[in-house]
């Protein structure tokens, strides 16, 4: 494995392990801040639907968002973090 690959590998398995801390406080935080909107995130999973946590790579407005997506890739947005400062939304 070259160098990069190396690099790739150990960038990818840190930002999982960072991704899957984030959308544990993210949960945590719907939950007690917007627990019918919790409930409506359970439900959809429930119907198969899946969990999609992104980096959104913006030069003026970077952020990480989380939304539901089905099977026929319509997302909807759960919740936003902004990259920069700022609440979260």
């Amino acid at each position: 494995m070259s160098a990069t690959n190396d690099r790739i590998d150990r960038a990818a398995r840190a930002f999982n392990a960072a991704a899957a801390e984030l959308a544990q406080a993210m949960l945590a935080k719907l939950e007690t801040e917007q627990p019918e909107l919790a409930a409506q995130v359970a439900a959809a999973l429930g119907k198969g639907e899946r969990l999609l946590l992104a980096l959104e790579m913006h030069p003026a407005a970077p952020a990480i968002w989380w939304s539901t997506i089905d099977d026929y890739q319509q997302m909807k947005r759960i919740m936003t973090v902004p990259a920069g400062k700022g609440p979260l939304q």
